[in-house]
């Protein structure tokens, strides 16, 4: 006797095993028969339909198998044995594209191709494209992501050269404000050493009748504010120089990331069309499954 693992049985829902000898379907749980008649191909896809809506994709698959045996290219046991490998009830969840983990490599998809009807090749090459432009759109989406981590951190620098310049802008003030944000007895104490210092100098220059030592000391003081300035100077023209490519730079990504967000968004748009197109030509259109509401 030759058994081979069929679909399910009506009765008790168990697996049934076929008898091809005697032509009989027996079930191993309930111990009910079948005459090999009772799965006419109408009963078959009622079983397999049932199994699905169950989530009983195991058995499913089982009934699909066995609607192929019978007709290789019937439609709805291809596309069903798709159905059946991603677990899903019907087409519907390709609409939603973040719920969609396989690829137009899968298997039981590039079944569906190799043994569908010429009329149905277009349905199962419709889905095929539709999946390769959902992987295209999420390697969009992953160099969109990369460009904007590039951007953030070329924005991170860009500021801190800005800061930099702000800083060095600014140095002498800066310096005001941090002496005034002293104690008062520091203050006090710098003043002191300030105004004794040359107080004292003059004193004596004036004492020792040497007038040249104003004239050495303003000499000084003229060299010390043109060589601080122009330190600033120096200073601010290198910090310009490197402002400039960093600026370029975060603009430049910044194009780059609205360009490749606007094309994801494009290859988004074109795979929710792909689906939309072989759905409305399904030559056996499936009811979009009920969603449960939640109190």
């Amino acid at each position: 006797m030759t058994v081979l693992k069929s679909t399910l049985c009506p009765t008790c829902g168990g697996l049934l095993d076929i008898d091809v000898d005697k032509q009989m379907y027996i079930c191993r749980f309930c111990g009910v028969s079948f005459d090999y008649e009772y799965f006419r191909e109408d009963n078959v896809k009622d079983v397999a339909s049932k199994a699905i809506d169950r989530s009983e994709f195991g058995s499913a698959k089982d009934a699909y198998d066995f609607m192929l045996t019978k007709d290789p290219h019937d439609f709805e046991a291809l596309r069903g044995l798709f159905l059946c490998e991603n677990k899903w009830k019907t087409m519907h969840p390709m609409l939603k594209e973040s719920v969609v983990h396989i690829t137009a490599d899968d298997p039981a998809l590039l079944n569906a191709l190799e043994n569908c009807l010429p009329e149905h090749k277009s349905y199962f090459e419709k889905v095929r494209e539709s999946l390769n432009e959902l992987k295209h759109y999420r390697d969009l989406l992953d160099e969109a992501r990369e460009i904007d981590e590039k951007k953030t951190t070329a924005e991170k620098v860009y500021d801190q050269i800005k800061q930099e310049y702000t800083i060095n802008a600014s140095r002498f003030t800066s310096q005001i404000e941090e002496y005034r944000e002293l104690e008062k007895g520091e203050r006090d104490a710098i003043g002191i050493v300030v105004s004794v210092i040359p107080l004292t100098l003059s004193v004596v220059a004036i004492w020792s009748h040497a007038w040249w030592f104003f004239i050495v000391v303003a000499v000084i003081i003229l060299a010390a504010v043109i060589g601080y300035n122009v330190k600033k100077a120096i200073t601010a023209k290198r910090i310009i120089a490197r402002m400039g490519p960093a600026k370029k730079e975060v603009a430049e990504l910044s194009d780059m990331h609205k360009a490749k967000s606007t094309e994801a968004v494009q290859s988004l748009q074109k795979y929710k069309q792909l689906v939309g197109e072989f759905m409305d030509m399904d030559p056996v259109p499936q009811k979009a499954p009920e969603e449960k509401t939640v109190i």
